[in-house]
Order: C-alpha cells, then structure tokens, then sequence
C-alpha cells in the first residue's frame, strides 16, 4: 500500500507545475497547492475516524501529509493516534525548519491552528510540555532535555522567536517548583565545598538566556523560599547557598535549630529532611555525600558552618549576629543532649557557659538585672527558648542535689554543693519572673512548680 501511495504522489509531483497563476487558465492551474488539496481531500472521505484500518491505516494518509508538504497537518493528525510518534515527528520536522510554529501565549492548548493568512501551524510548546507530563515527575533530566527543544525556534524573527524561548525558561522555572528535584535541576555542593552543576546548568547555551547567572540566581531563589515555605531545611539550606546568599543560609539553619531546641526532652526532633531526588550518591574523589543530604539540623548546621568558616568569601557575607547566633543555638543543643542523657552536672556547666542565665549570680540582684537586660537583647531565635533553658537548668540542678543528698556519705562539701544548687534555683526564679513576659505561656508555671517539688528536698 506504501508503495502505491508513494507512486500515486510520485505521478501527482510529475504532473505538477508551479507557474504565475495570474497568467494560467483557472482550470489548467495544478502546483502544490492543488496536490494538497487533494490530499485533505481524500483523507475527510476515506480516513475517517473509525475507517483508518480499511484504507490501510493512519500511517497511510501521515505519509500522504508528510510526501505533500502538509507537515504540521501531518503532526495533529498522528498525535489523535500515536502521540508519542508525533511529538518525535515533530521535533525532528522542527529541527529542520520545516514546521511553522504558533505563538504559545496565543494559542493556548489549540495544537492546530490557522495563521490570518490561512496556513497551518503547530503550537510546539504545547505538544512538548503536553508529552512530558508522563515521565517527567521520574525523570528530570530527561524532561529538561526535552524543554530546551523549545529553543530549537527561539532564533524565528521578531516576537515569535522571544516567545518561544520565554516559553521555555518558564516551563523551565514551573518544573524546578514542581518537582522539587533541585540538587539534580539547579546543582548540589559536595562535603568538600566544591559545586556540582544541575541539569539546566549544564545545558545553558541551549536555551539561549540573554544573562544566564542572573536566571539561574532567580530561578534558584524562587526554589529556595518556595523549599523554605514547604519546610524543606535541607532543600532551603542548598538554593541559598547555590544563590550565593549565604546569611540566608545561616538564618534558615537557625530557625531550625531553635524549632530543634523547642522540642521537649527525649522527643524526637523535626527531621531536616532533603527532598527525594537530592538524596543520590557521589562517589567523587574527595567528597562521597552531598553536604546538604543530611535530616539532622545539627549536623546540617555543622556541615555548614564547618564549610563557611574555612572560607572567607562565605564567612564575610554572613552577618555576625547571625553567625554568634548559629554558635549558640549549637552549645544550647549539645547541653539539651547532656541533659536527655542525663548528665546533670556536664549539662549545668554547659547551660552556664552560654552566658544566658544568671547562675554565677550568687544572689546579687544587680547580677540578674544586668542577665534580664543582656536578654532583652538575644536575637528572637534564642529568646523563644529562654524558658527551656530554664527548665532544664532547675531540672538538673534538682536532680544533682537529689544525688548529692542521698549519697553514701554525708559530709559539708556535699552540703555546701547542694545550698549552692538551691540559691542558683532561687536567682533562677527571681530571673524567669523578671522576663516572665517573655516567656511562652505556661513556662513561669511550670517552672514554679519545678522550683517547688525541689525546696523540700
């Protein structure tokens, strides 16, 4: 049957004549117009639908369409049957200039449509962004590849040419949001500190950006405080510092922290957990994970502290209150676990190294007032925790004087140890009751009631 077809149009090219049709006899007129015509015209009465195995099958008339020159035709007739053939009939048609391509943002999701000369064309855009819905949630890489193909007329003259390379760094930005795959769209950082370029970065050049840093850095903040608002630390954490805004960084991995402190003793805490895709492995020289792959935020923290500290490009641009800040909310964290672990006299010793609550006080009023005042001024992320601190201070202070008064031996070293415990609980009190306003609700009580069981040991 292809081979008759092929003779048929063989024999309608030999018979036809492109000349002036202005100086032809209306009747005597046969070019290529004429030919396809007649193409459309058999195919509205014999490849109907439902009708298309009689004739020999759809494949049949695409080939009458493609040997007429009716390409874009061609393309919305094999896309009702075999859409994943006319998406790769397309793309190679385009590759060769022969589709004309409708404007994305006019067309809408019309595949065909009709120029206001009446000739035929294809809405590219479409049919690439319509095809990798199916793999594209599993498969990134490709699906980038695929909407750089959109490119392929970004170089068609005037506005057309600009939509269509629009069209694709927005179908570009959309997917990023879509699939959260950041570390393998916009690139991750090894353990090492070193970049690993992401999909898109990789093929810039193709996708004909008129500044490609300042994209990737849009895109890439864009990502970054949608990860953020999802609570995606881990994923906030990597766009931030692939953006280059590293106090950014800092303030994120603070946040979490503080969120981490919060948690009551020996509950688990809120797991930094980075999205699916960023999870792969490397096996570089030098570096075997990623540096952001982690779901703890302490060791999150750690990582990228460890990595701006060594590097004075990172660690200038991070405000110094917000670097002091990330210090102390990791000594806070390390005395929580002493306390979880417990290890009272370790833990008091660490919550007093903060400098945050007046347990050198001895009873000087004065000592306390200047501790409150040194308060009011602690960033809001380690303010919120004040209470904890607090607690865990009467709690390890109760339980070491609990061990030093049913020791073995009693003698006026463990005595004078334990008073010394109590009058640090008593300055405690008078401190949580000076910034009892600053306190979450319940925290005073709790603390009164701490502070109570513990004075009649």
């Amino acid at each position: 049957m292809s081979q008759g077809v092929e003779d048929w149009m063989w024999l309608q090219f030999t018979l036809a004549r492109e000349s002036s049709r202005a100086e032809e006899v209306a009747g005597d007129v046969f070019g290529l117009q004429e030919i396809q015509n007649d193409i459309s015209e058999i195919g509205q009465r014999i490849f109907v639908k439902g009708q298309e195995a009689a004739a020999g099958g759809y494949g049949t008339f695409f080939l009458l369409q493609i040997l007429g020159g009716m390409f874009e035709h061609a393309v919305s007739y094999l896309g009702n049957y075999a859409p994943i053939n006319a998406v790769h009939f397309g793309i190679a048609l385009d590759y060769y200039g022969l589709l004309r391509v409708s404007d994305f943002y006019t067309s809408g999701e019309e595949l065909l449509s009709f120029t206001t000369k009446q000739l035929p064309q294809i809405n590219f855009a479409f049919l690439i962004t319509q095809y990798t819905r199916e793999f594209r949630a599993g498969n990134v890489e490709a699906a980038v590849d695929y909407f750089t193909l959109i490119c392929l007329n970004a170089d068609l003259p005037g506005e057309l040419g600009k939509s269509q390379a629009s069209v694709c760094h927005e179908a570009l930005r959309e997917f990023i949001l879509e699939t959260r795959d950041f570390a393998k769209l916009l690139g991750d950082v090894k353990s090492d500190g070193t970049r690993i370029k992401g999909a898109i970065e990789q093929r810039l050049k193709l996708i004909k950006l008129d500044n490609q840093e300042e994209f990737l850095k849009t895109i890439t903040t864009q990502a970054a405080a949608v990860a953020d608002d999802k609570g995606l630390t881990a994923d906030a954490v990597l766009l931030y510092h692939l953006a280059e805004d590293y106090d950014n960084v800092i303030v994120i991995l603070n946040r979490a922290l503080s969120d981490a402190v919060a948690v009551n003793l020996g509950s688990l805490v809120h797991q930094a957990k980075p999205s699916a895709g960023q999870q792969s492995d490397t096996t570089d020289a030098g570096s075997s994970f990623s540096l952001t792959s982690v779901e703890d935020p302490v060791v999150l923290a750690r990582n990228m502290i460890g990595l701006y500290n060594t590097n004075a490009m990172y660690y200038q641009q991070i405000h110094p209150t917000n670097r002091e800040a990330c210090g102390i909310l990791l000594r806070m964290m390390d005395a929580k676990r002493k306390v979880e672990a417990g290890k009272w006299a370790q833990a008091l010793d660490e919550l007093n190294d903060l400098q945050i609550l007046p347990l050198n006080a001895r009873g000087s009023l004065p000592y306390i007032r200047s501790a409150t005042q040194s308060f009011s001024a602690l960033p809001p992320v380690i303010a919120r925790n004040g209470g904890h601190l607090i607690m865990w201070s009467i709690t390890c202070i109760s339980r070491e004087r609990e061990r030093l008064q049913h020791g073995v031996y009693e003698n006026d070293m463990r005595q004078g140890l334990a008073d010394q415990l109590l009058g640090m609980a008593k300055d405690l009190m008078v401190f949580a009751g000076m910034i009892r306003l600053k306190l979450l609700p319940g925290v005073y009580e709790a603390l009164a009631k701490a502070a109570g069981d513990m004075s009649v040991l």
